[in-house]
């Protein structure tokens, strides 16, 4: 398992943060990899499958919504074969026009990515680092 919790500062109002991050038609501005994202069902919890591409290959991956309470929380999970993630999300105004945002991770695996993982661990939270970077640039040019 691996866990780890990063936070940004980003220089806009809370609520103008937390509306584009919730707006789905704009996540492939700013999440590396992301072709698509297709609801997929509604209940109990909203369900998206997610189309990436990592260099040639493309995936897919399950996300589900379990907690949507933003503007101060959004959480998800996201799996794919071998590896089940966790994020808990959280935004807080730390100014008139700055949004604190932590995202709380957690990723388990099976199989073959079990092996994978031992060996990439910093890797993990390194992608969930230049997404949320890629998030603030993206809010922040807006």
């Amino acid at each position: 398992m691996v866990r780890f919790r990063l936070e940004t500062e980003i220089n806009k109002p809370l609520e103008e943060v937390t509306r584009l991050f919730s707006n789905r038609d704009l996540l492939t501005k700013w999440q590396p990899g992301l072709l698509s994202s297709e609801q997929i069902e509604s209940y109990p919890y909203l369900k998206y499958k997610l189309l990436l591409s990592f260099g040639r290959r493309k995936m897919v991956m399950m996300e589900t919504i379990i907690r949507n309470e933003l503007p101060v929380h959004f959480e998800g999970t996201y799996e794919m074969k071998g590896v089940f993630n966790r994020n808990i999300n959280t935004f807080q105004s730390s100014g008139p026009h700055k949004t604190r945002w932590t995202c709380e991770s957690e990723f388990r695996f099976t199989g073959l990515m079990k092996l994978i993982a031992f060996f990439m661990r910093s890797g993990f939270r390194e992608q969930s680092r230049v997404i949320m970077a890629n998030f603030k640039k993206f809010v922040e040019n807006k």
